[in-house]
């Protein structure tokens, strides 16, 4: 009886040790999250906020409070990058790719204006799934931005895609291709090497309404999802087609093509 005593209070004694090590481990990290001088967020994988630092909140202009349980892209992303920055969220989260050690994207504040951040990110998996990022956001000081780092990334993931995909100018110039794109393209009996090459010429078949449809998304800046069909040696093929706009600043200058083929014809 007595050395069952004895052990439970080595027991206790050593849980107590534990816990007095693990308290201070935590007030350890409050201090680094405490004094670190940017912005440190986790998100879940629907893109809200679960946790803000007070120094990150801070310099977007709100309290904590205001931004637990917002979402992050709508609430401090600016509009013009919004829809790039949570596609390739959500590529992340879906496992197609790893997060980024570093780059560069801007946030928006309470007060509509704009910063730029040096970026951070680390995932939280249960199992094999991610279910949430942590970011760590330190801002750069410079007086003209233009967000080529977002067009890097993406280039990064869409050679991971099954879509089809290509980014061209606004003179219709192809500025890059993925593989399915000359996978297809190789397929059809179109030349592979059509980067630096005019759309137009690249696919003769193509018609004026889809130059329209790039015009508009070049003037107005929205994201167009269409169901084209061509008609290419005698053979019907069936895409879902989005084009998607890259912002420099107030301007279109890019716009990026997903193409997912419903017919099955392009499959090796």
């Amino acid at each position: 009886m007595e050395e069952d005593i004895q052990r439970l209070k080595q027991f206790v004694l050593l849980k107590d040790a534990q816990i007095n090590q693990i308290t201070t481990e935590l007030q350890q990290y409050k201090d680094i999250v405490s004094y670190f001088p940017g912005i440190i967020v986790v998100l879940n994988k629907f893109g809200i906020i679960e946790f803000i630092n007070e120094n990150g909140a801070k310099i977007l202009g709100y309290s904590v409070e205001n931004l637990i349980g917002e979402n992050w892209f709508d609430k401090c992303i600016p509009e013009n990058v919004r829809e790039n920055l949570k596609f390739v969220f959500n590529k992340i989260i879906e496992g197609y790719v790893n997060p980024y050690e570093y780059y560069e994207n801007p946030v928006m504040t309470k007060y509509r204006t704009i910063k730029l951040l040096l970026w951070r990110n680390a995932y939280i998996q249960e199992g094999t799934n991610i279910v949430k990022t942590i970011s760590f956001g330190t801002e750069v000081f410079k007086k003209d931005f233009v967000p080529h780092e977002t067009e890097k990334v993406l280039a990064r993931i869409f050679n991971l895609l099954p879509e089809a995909v290509h980014i061209i100018d606004t003179d219709y110039t192809i500025l890059y291709c993925n593989e399915t794109m000359r996978k297809w393209c190789r397929i059809l009996g179109f030349e592979t090497d059509m980067v630096n090459k005019k759309l137009f010429d690249v696919y003769p078949f193509l018609d004026e309404k889809i130059r329209k449809e790039y015009q508009r998304v070049f003037n107005t800046g929205e994201i167009l999802i269409t169901k084209e069909e061509n008609l290419i040696d005698e053979k019907k093929i069936i895409t879902e087609t989005r084009k998607i706009p890259i912002f420099e600043r107030e301007n279109v200058i890019h716009v990026i093509t997903l193409m997912r083929e419903i017919t099955d014809f392009l499959k090796e």
